[in-house]
């Protein structure tokens, strides 16, 4: 009996397997057969994601089995829903728009599936441990900014973000690299960080210098790059890990004046963000040019009241670019707002049990790439959602898991295999 018991205490629970299993079967299915109503056939290529999420909830059983995984099994359970959530949203964009709109989804899934289920075997605490006190941390911010100088001198603006040969938003596989370069750089200079005078953080000149120094150059150029998004969002992850390496709330207090500073500053620099801002204040300004997109955001909402017009019923063609940034706007009308009130619970799990996971690891280097991590998802979300709503100004920040784009998806499915990681005690 006590033997029996020591095995159900690893891996994933089946039921959670086949309960991710039914709920996605429910929503793909019939916009497949809708699909095939209209169309009258189906190619190989429009099948490929669902094949390869349906061959990825097995293959992820097993392999969690594989490696006796003891961490938190709800953490890459909510994981594998929200991404088949995503490829049901990209489905139904594909169904509303053009039928190659997430062709490269075939693709981005099965790297971020592997991506992520290799992450979880390589990360065991004797490789976090030698990855703290080895220079992974400055090869990750050599790299990050390798990244960020080429999108300046080879990347070409399209709808406010930066694309790299291939469409690829390099952008998005910046943010585990700087929250890699930023724990082990916290880790190791963790007393630095932590002394105060009245309450307020006085750390260390020599270590706070070089925090700056390092810290600033990438921020300028994604500054000049116009990324508000992507610079609101370093820096709010910056401030989390200072508070998570100190546990001195000053570093909240003042480092969150300081992203609201940066931000405002950043608005009044950039004519694009600039613009943003006006829209945000009275979309009404301009409700057949420049605020036409928020403006059917709002109602395609609004319409879809409490229970939504049901999956493939809604009008999600209406909102321009609803399969990626605007998604949540897209989802809202077909499920309305239980169908969002149930997304939302499932990102707040993610993030309260990966925070809670993160703040109990025994390393420090593990604890804070973990809230940094899971910080970097959570900021995503708000910015997001906020935009879409009219709650902040927009930033182009995708959502996590489900706005249409390979390359988020993939440094999505990273940051979730480092938090599934660091779960396992």
């Amino acid at each position: 009996m006590a033997k029996a018991k020591s095995k159900a205490k690893y891996g994933l629970p089946t039921p959670l397997i086949l309960l991710i299993l039914l709920t996605i079967n429910a929503a793909v299915v019939p916009l497949l057969l809708t699909r095939y109503h209209s169309l009258g056939t189906i190619s190989w290529l429009q099948l490929t994601p669902y094949a390869f999420y349906l061959l990825s909830l097995p293959l992820s059983w097993l392999w969690f089995h594989f490696l006796k995984f003891k961490g938190d099994p709800i953490i890459p359970a909510i994981v594998l829903t929200l991404a088949g959530l995503g490829i049901v949203m990209q489905y139904r964009m594909a169904d509303a728009t053009a039928p190659d709109t997430w062709s490269f989804t075939w693709l981005a899934y099965p790297i971020g599936l592997f991506s992520f289920l290799g992450i979880t075997a390589l990360l065991n605490k004797n490789r976090l441990s030698a990855m703290a006190k080895g220079n992974i941390n400055w090869l990750a911010y050599l790299t990050a900014l390798a990244v960020i100088i080429a999108m300046a001198l080879l990347g070409r603006r399209y709808r406010g973000g930066i694309y790299m040969p291939g469409n690829i938003n390099p952008s998005e596989i910046i943010k585990p690299l700087l929250i890699i370069f930023l724990a082990g750089f916290l880790a190791k200079r963790n007393k630095a960080f932590s002394t105060a005078v009245a309450g307020l953080p006085t750390p260390r000149l020599g270590s706070l210098l070089l925090l700056l120094t390092v810290w600033v150059v990438p921020m300028i150029i994604i500054l000049f790059l116009k990324d508000l998004g992507l610079l609101i969002l370093l820096n709010a992850v910056l401030v989390t890990m200072l508070y998570v390496v100190s546990r001195r709330k000053g570093y909240l207090v003042l480092g969150s004046v300081a992203v609201v500073a940066l931000a405002v500053a950043a608005m009044t620099l950039s004519p694009h963000a600039r613009t943003r801002l006006e829209i945000w204040q009275n979309p009404f300004s301009d409700p057949t040019g420049k605020g036409w997109q928020l403006l059917q955001s709002l109602s395609a909402m609004y319409s879809g009241g409490m229970w939504g017009s049901g999956i493939g019923a809604g009008a999600p063609q209406t909102v321009p670019i609803a399969a990626s940034d605007f998604v949540y706007a897209a989802w809202a009308e077909e499920v309305g707002f239980f169908g969002c009130a149930l997304l939302l619970l499932l990102l707040a799990t993610l993030f309260i049990r990966s925070w809670r996971a993160s703040t109990t690891a025994t390393l420090p280097f593990a604890m804070l790439l973990g809230t940094g991590t899971t910080a970097a998802l959570a900021f995503q979300t708000i910015l997001n959602i906020a935009g879409v709503t009219k709650a902040l100004p927009l930033t182009g920040i995708p959502l996590p898991f489900i706005s249409h784009g390979g390359s988020s998806l993939v440094a999505t499915m990273i940051m979730a295999g480092l938090l599934t990681a660091i779960s396992e005690k």
